[in-house]
Protein backbone atom coordinates (compact mmCIF):
# COMPACT_ATOMS: atom_id res chain seq x y z
CA UNK A 1 0.00 0.00 0.00
CA UNK A 2 1.36 3.42 -1.01
CA UNK A 3 1.06 6.61 0.98
CA UNK A 4 1.54 10.15 -0.30
CA UNK A 5 3.71 12.46 1.76
CA UNK A 6 4.66 16.07 1.13
CA UNK A 7 8.02 17.14 2.53
CA UNK A 8 9.52 20.60 1.82
CA UNK A 9 7.27 21.08 -1.18
CA UNK A 10 8.25 17.75 -2.80
CA UNK A 11 5.76 14.92 -3.23
CA UNK A 12 7.12 11.65 -1.90
CA UNK A 13 5.65 8.18 -2.05
CA UNK A 14 6.38 5.30 0.20
CA UNK A 15 6.50 1.78 -1.23
CA UNK A 16 7.56 -0.93 1.17
CA UNK A 17 9.19 1.64 3.45
CA UNK A 18 11.43 3.22 0.77
CA UNK A 19 11.15 6.88 -0.21
CA UNK A 20 11.23 7.96 -3.83
CA UNK A 21 10.50 11.32 -5.45
CA UNK A 22 7.78 11.67 -7.97
CA UNK A 23 9.60 14.49 -9.83
CA UNK A 24 11.80 13.18 -12.61
CA UNK A 25 15.01 14.93 -13.70
CA UNK A 26 16.82 15.11 -17.01
CA UNK A 27 19.02 12.25 -18.07
CA UNK A 28 22.63 12.71 -19.07
CA UNK A 29 21.74 11.94 -22.70
CA UNK A 30 19.11 14.69 -22.75
CA UNK A 31 21.56 17.20 -21.30
CA UNK A 32 24.24 16.22 -23.84
CA UNK A 33 21.77 16.63 -26.72
CA UNK A 34 20.83 20.10 -25.44
CA UNK A 35 24.50 21.12 -25.19
CA UNK A 36 25.21 19.92 -28.74
CA UNK A 37 22.20 21.81 -30.10
CA UNK A 38 23.33 24.99 -28.33
CA UNK A 39 26.86 24.59 -29.69
CA UNK A 40 25.51 24.14 -33.21
CA UNK A 41 23.41 27.29 -32.82
CA UNK A 42 26.14 29.44 -31.23
CA UNK A 43 29.09 28.50 -33.49
CA UNK A 44 27.85 30.42 -36.57
CA UNK A 45 27.13 33.50 -34.46
CA UNK A 46 30.63 33.50 -33.01
CA UNK A 47 32.22 33.11 -36.44
CA UNK A 48 30.03 35.95 -37.75
CA UNK A 49 31.19 38.37 -35.04
CA UNK A 50 34.90 37.42 -35.09
CA UNK A 51 35.88 39.62 -38.09
CA UNK A 52 34.18 42.62 -36.50
CA UNK A 53 36.11 42.13 -33.29
CA UNK A 54 39.46 41.84 -35.10
CA UNK A 55 38.78 44.80 -37.41
CA UNK A 56 37.91 46.94 -34.40
CA UNK A 57 41.32 46.14 -32.95
CA UNK A 58 43.06 47.16 -36.19
CA UNK A 59 40.99 50.34 -36.38
CA UNK A 60 41.92 51.21 -32.79
CA UNK A 61 45.59 50.75 -33.64
CA UNK A 62 45.27 52.91 -36.76
CA UNK A 63 43.47 55.64 -34.79
CA UNK A 64 46.14 55.69 -32.06
CA UNK A 65 49.00 55.83 -34.58
CA UNK A 66 47.28 58.52 -36.66
CA UNK A 67 46.63 60.70 -33.62
CA UNK A 68 50.17 60.30 -32.32
CA UNK A 69 51.65 61.07 -35.76
CA UNK A 70 49.36 64.12 -36.03
CA UNK A 71 50.58 65.33 -32.63
CA UNK A 72 54.21 64.96 -33.68
CA UNK A 73 53.53 66.70 -36.99
CA UNK A 74 51.83 69.60 -35.18
CA UNK A 75 54.78 69.87 -32.81
CA UNK A 76 57.28 69.90 -35.68
CA UNK A 77 55.20 72.40 -37.68
CA UNK A 78 55.19 74.77 -34.69
CA UNK A 79 58.99 75.07 -34.84
CA UNK A 80 60.60 78.03 -36.61
CA UNK A 81 61.37 77.59 -40.30
CA UNK A 82 65.08 78.22 -39.76
CA UNK A 83 65.25 75.42 -37.13
CA UNK A 84 63.57 73.03 -39.56
CA UNK A 85 65.83 74.11 -42.44
CA UNK A 86 68.93 73.55 -40.27
CA UNK A 87 67.79 70.01 -39.40
CA UNK A 88 66.85 68.73 -42.87
CA UNK A 89 67.27 65.02 -43.34
CA UNK A 90 65.59 61.68 -43.60
CA UNK A 91 65.31 60.68 -40.79
CA UNK A 92 65.82 63.72 -38.59
CA UNK A 93 67.53 63.44 -35.20
CA UNK A 94 64.63 64.28 -32.87
CA UNK A 95 66.93 65.36 -30.02
CA UNK A 96 68.62 67.91 -32.28
CA UNK A 97 65.27 69.05 -33.70
CA UNK A 98 63.53 69.53 -30.34
CA UNK A 99 66.63 70.70 -28.46
CA UNK A 100 67.19 67.83 -26.00
CA UNK A 101 66.84 64.10 -25.45
CA UNK A 102 64.11 64.78 -22.87
CA UNK A 103 62.02 66.69 -25.41
CA UNK A 104 62.61 64.01 -28.05
CA UNK A 105 61.58 61.29 -25.57
CA UNK A 106 58.11 62.91 -25.33
CA UNK A 107 57.38 61.53 -28.79
CA UNK A 108 57.94 57.90 -27.74
CA UNK A 109 54.85 56.08 -26.49
CA UNK A 110 53.79 52.57 -25.55
CA UNK A 111 50.87 50.78 -27.19
CA UNK A 112 49.86 47.20 -26.33
CA UNK A 113 53.18 46.53 -24.68
CA UNK A 114 55.40 47.84 -27.48
CA UNK A 115 57.24 51.17 -27.66
CA UNK A 116 56.91 53.33 -30.76
CA UNK A 117 58.81 56.44 -31.86
CA UNK A 118 57.77 58.36 -34.95
CA UNK A 119 60.24 59.02 -37.75
CA UNK A 120 60.44 62.63 -38.97
CA UNK A 121 61.77 63.62 -42.39
CA UNK A 122 62.36 67.21 -43.50
CA UNK A 123 63.10 67.72 -47.21
CA UNK A 124 63.33 70.68 -49.56
CA UNK A 125 60.06 70.97 -51.50
CA UNK A 126 60.95 74.15 -53.40
CA UNK A 127 62.85 72.50 -56.22
CA UNK A 128 66.09 74.12 -55.08
CA UNK A 129 64.79 77.69 -54.76
CA UNK A 130 64.50 77.45 -50.95
CA UNK A 131 61.73 78.68 -48.72
CA UNK A 132 59.52 75.57 -48.81
CA UNK A 133 59.96 72.39 -46.77
CA UNK A 134 58.05 69.12 -46.80
CA UNK A 135 57.56 67.66 -43.32
CA UNK A 136 56.77 63.94 -43.08
CA UNK A 137 55.97 61.99 -39.93
CA UNK A 138 55.85 58.19 -40.22
CA UNK A 139 54.63 55.92 -37.47
CA UNK A 140 54.25 52.23 -38.29
CA UNK A 141 51.81 52.19 -41.28
CA UNK A 142 50.76 55.83 -40.91
CA UNK A 143 52.54 58.57 -42.83
CA UNK A 144 51.43 62.21 -42.64
CA UNK A 145 52.86 65.10 -44.70
CA UNK A 146 52.55 68.86 -44.76
CA UNK A 147 54.40 71.83 -46.19
CA UNK A 148 56.02 74.69 -44.28
CA UNK A 149 56.94 77.91 -46.03
CA UNK A 150 59.31 80.66 -45.00
CA UNK A 151 57.41 83.94 -44.88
Amino acid sequence: MSKLLIENGTILTTDNGQRTTSAEGFTLVEIMIAVVLLAIAIAPMVSAYAPAIFSTSAEDEMAVFTNRARGTLNRVTALEFIALDDNKGNPVDLAALFGSDAEAAKETFSFRGENYTPTVAITDASGGAGGLLELTVTLDRVSLKTLKAEY
